[in-house]
């Protein structure tokens, strides 16, 4: 650049020399020639200023274009710090005053070398003329001891509210929400790879989201349990749950919003309101369920269809809690559908006997009973109606219904035999 500054007054000074040589050289000669020199003096100076000009702007222009680069680079990772540090704080609760606060500084640095950062970035080029590379460097530096300084306690206080999570949702599993047993492992399992991840903010935020993810899945689960039992709680018990239900909007509400900390209290009340509901529905259904295993078990004539029952009573024995009242209802129309199958293999089979005793022709005496009609079946179809709305009506009609095929069936059974032996007795004996 010094040089540029030497050689274009030289340069500009040589030309005015030559010109006025010419112009008194040529005097005598030419009008023309004075004229040509006349033009020729002020286009040289002014081509002398554009060269000096285009010369000093272009140098200027490409260190302004770079400078205005790399403060627009750290002016908008300065903006994205900020948001995922109030992403922190909105979404978990977790504290990053102190960051912030420090964080004010390269903001005021930024303002310095002519860059406002205020929701959106503006250059001030006048400022950023006087601005030196040195002074970005500086504030680039500032900026990254600061973040080495705060995201290690970020990590810390980041872990910590992992850990809160995490015993907030056994809390859950403890009160009565069983079916999150999963997402525990899951956020144990999230925690303890936590030592892996690197300790920069936005690792960080990527990691918090997951294990936020993890906790939503876990809740949206207890949400839904939440459902089932206040229904149960309304229908089996005839409870007035409408306090309940507004709760479990609070929750969804709570879910939606990220306000996990609120969600997970509400479940719990919800929770313990539904045991208290549900515990003597509870335990009237389970003793009525324990008491139809009985019944079935007694007129199931083949082996694999008693263990397939003795296998149903363990499964209700098992439950244990009242926030286990969906689980019973499962096991209990599922002991129901089979005690159904179970009768109707009975009456089938009471049809089978009588056919071939029908068959034998034998006389009112060795059969003094009426046959039974296939329109039996309707009573099956009867009690399968109502087998869903009273399972205690259901059981005491199906325990008759049971009763009386099991005695038919062993009479019946008792008598194709006596007949069928009788039969060959007659054959057996001489003709005459």
């Amino acid at each position: 650049m010094k040089r540029y500054k030497i050689f274009v007054p030289l340069a500009f000074l040589a030309l005015i020399v030559i010109g006025v040589l010419l112009l008194f050289a040529l005097v005598p000669y030419s009008d023309l020639a004075i004229t040509i020199i006349l033009i020729f003096i002020p286009a040289a100076i002014g081509v002398s200023f554009l060269i000096r000009y285009l010369v000093t702007v272009r140098k200027r222009s490409i260190k302004e274009k770079v400078m205005e680069r790399d403060i627009e680079g750290i002016a908008n990772r300065y903006a994205e710090q900020m948001r995922i540090l109030y992403d922190f704080e909105d979404k978990y609760a977790i504290s990053t005053k102190e960051f912030r606060n420090e964080l004010g500084k390269v903001k005021e640095g930024l303002f310095e070398l002519g860059c406002e950062v205020n929701g959106r970035i503006k250059i001030d080029r006048v400022k950023l003329m006087k601005v030196v590379f040195a002074d970005v460097e500086w504030v680039i530096k500032m900026f990254e001891s600061i973040k080495d300084r705060h995201e290690v306690v970020l990590y810390s206080r980041m872990i910590d509210k992992c850990r809160d999570y995490l015993e907030s949702i056994k809390e859950l599993e403890n009160a009565g929400y069983e079916n999150i047993q999963s997402k525990i492992e899951r956020i144990e399992s999230r925690i303890r790879e936590s030592e892996g991840v690197e300790v920069d903010s936005l690792e960080l935020s990527m990691f918090m989201n997951g294990v936020a993810s993890i906790l939503e899945e876990a809740l949206r689960i207890c949400l839904r349990d939440a459902h089932g039992l206040e229904v149960e709680g309304r229908e089996s018990a005839n409870a007035d749950t409408a306090r309940i239900r507004t709760d479990i909007k609070i929750v969804e509400h709570s879910i939606e919003h990220g306000n996990y900390e609120n969600a997970t209290k509400v479940l719990k009340s919800v929770i313990v309101r539904l045991v208290g509901v549900l515990k003597d529905a509870f335990e009237r259904y389970k003793a009525h369920t324990l008491e139809l295993t009985n019944v079935v078990v007694e007129i199931s004539d083949k082996e694999e269809d008693k263990k397939e029952v003795e296998e149903m009573r363990k499964s209700i024995e098992a439950c244990m809690l009242p926030s286990q009242m969906r689980k019973l209802r499962e096991y209990g129309d599922a002991l129901i559908g089979k005690s159904m199958s179970t009768l109707e293999a009975v009456y089938s089979r009471i049809f089978e006997i009588e056919g071939e005793i029908a068959k034998e022709n034998p006389a009112t005496e060795i059969y003094p009973v009426e046959y039974w009609a296939r329109d039996k079946m309707g009573e099956i179809e009867e009690l399968r109606s109502m087998s869903g709305s009273d399972i205690k009506g259901f059981i005491h009609r199906y325990m008759l219904l049971a009763s009386d095929a099991h005695s038919r069936l062993m009479y019946d059974s008792e008598r194709l035999k006596y007949i069928k032996n009788l039969s060959f007795k007659k054959k057996a004996l001489p003709k005459k």
